[in-house]
């Protein structure tokens, strides 16, 4: 009855511990946690020692003891090495030093001792072994008070330090009782052993206990950060698009400023046309008024070139107007056209040649401008491209070719070119080789072309300027 009696609580122990790391698995089930996996592989084996401790005198004792202090040190370790597991900051992928050190050690104590004693168990091998188990609660306690100091909540790891310091002190107790010749071995049935094994049994179940509700707790604690993260970074994407819109915007006004002088040189040359025929008409009606033929040219003149006037004044409007964000199918040949129109007598001042060698069957989904304020960018960065250089020809070059699901446009100058090793920098934001640049159109450009699913890039050409491509889903 009295053996039976301590042979329970050990078997009741081993139950428990088996529980919790089979509850613990279940928890972590198809999860890669190191520290869970370390808890339950320390529960495992305080079942396995605890048993071979209840069953020894069928196993030989090599086996029975000192295999089972070893493994029962080994286990108390792996739940520091856990604890170590739940760092934030730190990514551990070894043991400690100590971990397969300290039982190895203790197995070579309780070896020599038990071979002096002439193979039996002896009180000083007992003794050994609780020392130990202390020792191991005392790194527990540590790592658990290491951790903690990275959470904001440590109750859960307070409460585990403070199970941790009395189940060591118990075993210290367990030791001085042997010491003292009070109970030299486990299973005696005297009142202060079985009040240890009792409660250091009943404070492992409550630390396994702790620890599945401290994991629990930083599971929910972790998901209420990931959501605040995820709120941060909502707003922070919703600041960054607010920022592209506005860049964009200024980016757009600079563009069109740039072409001011230009639209002002096209509006004036038909509003002069027009005025000289129809100072010519108010002649022809008072020298000779029934002369229709010259009359009905005339006022045919003068429609055309308001016609013309029109639809310069029309394509700036879509220019400068704010678009919505809907994508919509963009014949490639007609956007370039509309642009080319507004800057043909900037190329004619400036003596640029343009060729136009675009399909136009081709067509892209894009909203259209958006696609119109890049192809802006890349015109003004053309005719740019010859500030400054005294050559006769000069020649601008759009064209585009497609495959079965893709339209690449090109934009060829031979201007300066591209500095050596900037092909790639020159999309990053802020970065310009103009003087009076601001280092966001080509950002901007890349941004826009990127959130359509394509793709945009410069290079130099082998004999002198530059070629931008963009590439784009074909409509």
């Amino acid at each position: 009855m009295q053996q039976f009696t301590i042979q329970t609580l050990f078997i009741l122990y081993s139950a428990i511990s088996l529980s919790a790391g089979v509850l613990i698995a279940a928890l972590f089930w198809k999860k890669n946690d190191a520290s869970a996996k370390l808890w339950i592989y320390g529960c495992a084996a305080t079942a396995i020692a605890t048993l071979v401790t209840v069953f020894r005198g069928e196993i030989p004792v090599f086996f029975s003891y000192s295999m089972m202090v070893s493994l029962e040190t080994l286990s108390i370790l792996l739940l520091a090495e856990s604890l170590k597991r739940l760092s934030t900051q730190k990514f551990y992928y070894r043991l400690s030093w100590f971990t397969p050190i300290l039982p190895a050690l203790l197995f070579a104590i309780v070896e020599f001792e038990r071979n002096a004693n002439d193979g039996q168990i002896a009180p000083l091998m007992t003794a050994t072994s609780t020392i130990f188990f202390g020792i191991a609660n005392l790194i527990c306690f540590y790592q658990a008070n290491l951790t903690s100091r990275e959470f904001e909540n440590k109750v859960f790891f307070k409460f585990l330090m403070g199970v941790f310091i009395l189940v060591s002190g118990l075993y210290f107790m367990r030791s001085v009782n042997v010491f003292s010749g009070y109970s030299g071995f486990a299973f005696d049935l005297k009142t202060y052993n079985l009040i240890i094994w009792c409660c250091i049994i009943l404070l492992g179940s409550i630390r396994n206990l702790t620890y599945i509700i401290l994991r629990l707790h930083l599971g929910f604690t972790e998901h209420s950060r990931i959501n605040n993260m995820n709120l941060k970074l909502g707003h922070a994407l919703e600041g960054r698009n607010e920022m592209i819109l506005s860049l964009q915007k200024l980016n757009r006004s600079a563009s069109i400023n740039a072409l001011a002088s230009t639209i002002s040189h096209e509006i004036n040359q038909p509003l002069g046309a027009t005025k000289l025929n129809a100072q010519f008409l108010e002649m022809k009606l008072e020298s000779d008024p029934t002369n229709v033929a010259l009359l009905k040219e005339l006022n045919k003149s003068m429609l055309g070139d308001i016609n013309r006037a029109a639809e310069i004044v029309k394509n700036l409007s879509r220019m400068t107007k704010n678009e919505n964000d809907a994508v919509t199918v963009v014949n490639v040949s007609e956007s370039i056209a509309e642009v080319m129109e507004i800057s043909k007598s900037k190329l004619q001042t400036k003596r640029i040649t343009f060729e136009f060698n675009c399909n136009p069957d081709h067509q892209i989904n894009i909203n259209l401008a958006e696609w119109q304020q890049v192809l802006i960018n890349l015109f003004n960065n053309a005719i740019e491209a010859f500030d400054e250089l005294e050559q006769d020809h000069k020649k601008i070059i759009f064209s585009s070719i497609a495959t079965s699901d893709l339209i690449t446009i090109s934009i060829q100058d031979n201007g300066h070119g591209i500095k050596a090793g900037q092909e790639a920098k020159i999309f990053e934001l802020m970065v310009t080789n103009k003087a009076t640049g601001t280092g966001i159109g080509l950002w901007l450009s890349k941004n826009i072309i990127n959130r359509h699913g394509g793709e945009i890039s410069a290079r130099n050409n082998q004999d002198s300027g530059a070629c931008f491509m963009i590439e784009l889903p074909r409509a």
